[in-house]
């Protein structure tokens, strides 16, 4: 989740502590899950499966990127160092019935999506391996590997994947990113990260490995996986599109970052919304944010905008005109190599945070009363919390067109340009529990996004889709794909015991209507 960290203002927020799809509590778990550790640990070794106490498992058990995370404690922490080692793995983990949760890199805000309490969490920091085919113009990448480690280590080769917009973070991983979609710098012009898939190898939930491409026998598990999150199976490799963004010496972009003064935020929504109802060109690229910010007492609103445009100056000053018109407090722009680019956005490790989604069309006026009930939001429980956040980044028009044109995602949204929105709310350092009014006022604002896109449906085939990796779980956010009723076929085809549903928190929720014939089966 590509936040900026700036003064007053900490990066990406973290998932409030929901219920669990219904997992049992963890105190109830305690002696299944010994159970299955000791198992894992007969199957893997002492070395590839670790419990409380060990170096390696208390690194990973407060490695996850929100604290919110950290709180949990894993019964066992399996390190897989192959595809083999996580075929055994969801053997063990599947014949024990036991509950587990999957990491890639870590940096999941929703409490459960990469980690577990009293549960079997496996662990891909130990499968970090990439490469670049230049025969194939093919990238290989582990579901361990970090943005900044591809980037930086393909940067002289000249190119990358289509990946997240923190190349510089230690905390954001390529799986789980592209798993969920995956927005980028390079999205207007490459489409979304899952667009780009070309081969995975897939751990299905029995621990059965197959790998799916778009044209094989796997096709549908191919098409389900870009978009639809984790709960389709385990990836331990991808095979992805090379896309030739030049070297460090190849200063290619124009750009960088932008902030304002408070007063001036209304400005940034309205040019935001200008920009995505009427911009065509695939070489421009942004993500604006706002912040609300509680310092000592003192309430302060801040803006920025991290924008690039992979040409010229001239050609950037031209697409961006209205935002160099709005005053500014500070100018960091310059020409800059596709590595520099990615590391303009900053995220840092973050305190106790809720968040949450929603997709809107521009030129009707809705980016705007976004924008005023996220403020009236805001002002409402400001003694609640110590920053808000407003943040959109568009989808143009031919993000949609090269997805389209790669196959589509599980999420295909409608022809026609629209942002991407996220609000946060950072509660202060201490409090590990939301409010019953804060929590009451989150639900009215989603209603009230809700109310304002159904709005507009009837100008589409269908609603726009939320992003996963940016929206809160109770949003449901699979059931708003265009592609949903194919995604609960694909589901059932491959998991037909609702294993992933009933043991495995988060990757997007789908019915756990439950086929007791085949779990007695199994």
């Amino acid at each position: 989740m590509p936040f900026p960290s700036r003064t007053r203002f900490i990066g990406v927020a973290a998932g409030y502590l929901l219920v669990c799809l219904g997992v049992s509590a963890g105190h109830n778990r305690t002696t299944p899950a010994k159970t299955a550790c000791h198992t894992l640990n007969t199957v893997l070794g002492p070395d590839k499966v670790q419990s409380a106490g060990g170096a390696q498992y208390e690194a990973s058990a407060t490695g996850a990127w929100d604290i919110y995370n950290q709180l949990d404690r894993p019964t066992c922490i399996v390190f897989p160092r192959n595809s083999s080692d996580v075929v055994s793995a969801m053997r063990t983990i599947f014949h024990s019935d036991e509950h587990y949760a999957v990491r890639g890199g870590g940096h999941s805000a929703m409490p459960g999506w990469n980690t577990i309490d009293n549960g079997v969490l496996i662990d891909f920091s130990q499968m970090k391996a990439f490469s670049y085919d230049p025969v194939r113009d093919s990238i290989f990448i582990e579901p361990g590997v970090l943005l900044e480690e591809v980037y930086d280590g393909l940067q002289s080769q000249g190119v990358a994947p289509v990946g997240g917009r923190l190349g510089h973070s230690r905390a954001v991983g390529f799986s789980g990113l592209a798993l969920g979609g995956g927005l980028s710098f390079l999205s207007p012009s490459q489409g979304w990260a899952c667009d780009r898939f070309r081969s995975l190898d897939v751990v299905l939930t029995n621990g059965r490995l197959v790998t799916a491409t778009h044209t094989n026998e796997y096709s549908d598990l191919f098409t389900a996986l870009k978009g639809g999150g984790s709960r389709f199976g385990i990836v331990t490799r991808y095979e992805v599109d090379a896309i030739h963004v030049g070297t460090a010496a190849d200063k290619t972009y124009w750009g960088g970052s932008i902030d304002y003064v408070g007063p001036t935020s209304a400005a940034i929504v309205k040019a935001i919304d200008a920009l995505v109802y009427s911009n065509k060109d695939p070489n421009a690229v942004i993500v604006a944010t706002v912040a609300y910010s509680n310092i000592s007492g003192t309430f302060t609103r801040t803006s920025f905008a991290t924008l690039f445009y992979n040409g010229t100056e001239a050609q950037f000053k031209q697409v961006f005109a209205d935002f160099l018109a709005i005053p500014a407090v500070a100018t960091n722009l310059g020409p800059l190599s596709y590595n520099e680019v990615t590391k303009v956005l900053t995220s840092s490790q973050s305190a106790q945070n809720v968040y949450g989604g929603s997709a809107l069309y521009p030129g009707q006026g809705l980016f705007e009363k976004s924008y005023n009930n996220w403020l009236n939001f805001s002002t409402s429980f400001k003694d609640e919390v110590s920053t808000a956040f407003w943040v959109i980044t568009p989808v143009f028009q031919s993000q949609i067109d090269i997805s389209r044109a790669h196959g589509g995602t599980s999420f295909t949204p409608p022809n026609g340009a629209f942002g991407y929105l996220v609000i946060g709310s950072i509660l202060p350092l201490g409090v590990t529990k939301i409010s019953k009014s804060l929590r009451a006022g989150l639900d009215r604002l989603y209603h009230e996004w809700v109310s304002t896109t159904a709005s507009l449906l009837l100008l589409h085939a269908v609603g726009l889709p939320l992003y996963l990796n940016e929206s809160e779980d109770v949003q449901d956010a699979l059931t708003t794909y265009s592609g949903y009723e194919k995604l609960k076929e694909i589901y059932r085809k491959y998991d037909p015991t609702r294993f992933n549903v009933r043991r495995m928190v988060g990757g997007g929720n789908l019915p756990n209507e439950v086929d007791l014939n085949s779990i007695q089966g199994h």
